[in-house]
């Protein structure tokens, strides 16, 4: 006799092949999905790495010589680390309070080389004045504290005169390049003087070569 099949199992039978083959497709889904991950992957570990960043201190403005740098003078940035100089600083309380040795340009970097001695060590009446000297080799030879005597040389009329006396050496500012090669500038040191005595450099600077005698 045959067997009667109950007609309730083929919805059955259907709803489980039904479930079957949606499992199927997602499981064919995630393994695509994770193929593209895979491959992605793949893609950002053989992609080289951008260069080394450090973070330093720049000037915020530009700045002129004998500046006393102050926190809003300053401003940190992220530069590429093999763009930035030796002695580059990462703090800017190193450099608050100190005395700019020579103007800088917006955004430079900043060194303790930029920086001459703290304001307390001027005395009372007393500046910090640009001195152009004619010989960047002889200014070479110059360290702070060194005391000399500013002599301005007319060499039209063959003569020259004491025009500063006891002069101090605040800094002598590193410039790029070999300092005691000549230039057509001659080379900047920064000196500790009187008002008045800083005028008349700035007048004599203007009408004569200036050299150094130590003391």
């Amino acid at each position: 006799m045959a067997s009667v099949k109950d007609p309730r199992r083929r919805p059955l039978r259907g709803l489980l092949y039904g479930l079957a083959r949606a499992a199927s497709w997602h499981r064919r889904k995630l393994a695509m999905v994770a193929a593209i991950a895979a491959v992605l992957t793949g893609i950002s570990a053989a992609a080289p790495e951008g260069p080394a960043m450090i973070t330093v201190v720049k000037a915020k403005s530009q700045l002129s010589g004998g500046t006393v740098l102050s926190t809003s003078d300053l401003v940190l940035g992220k530069v590429v680390a093999a763009d930035a100089p030796e002695g580059a600083l990462t703090d800017p309380n190193v450099l608050v309070g100190k005395t700019l040795a020579a103007p800088v340009a917006e955004d430079q970097m900043m060194t303790l080389l930029t920086a001459a001695a703290a304001p307390a060590a001027v005395p009372v009446g007393h500046v910090i004045a640009p001195l152009r000297l004619a010989d960047a080799a002889l200014a070479a030879l110059l360290r702070p504290g060194d005391v000399v005597d500013v002599v301005a040389v007319d060499v039209e009329a063959k003569q020259a005169a004491v025009v500063a006396a006891n002069v101090r050496v605040v800094t002598v500012p590193a410039v790029p390049g070999d300092r005691a090669s000549p230039g057509p500038d001659g080379a900047l040191v920064l000196v500790d003087v009187e008002g008045q005595t800083a005028t008349t450099l700035a007048q004599a600077a203007a009408s004569a070569t200036l050299s150094i005698i130590w003391r």
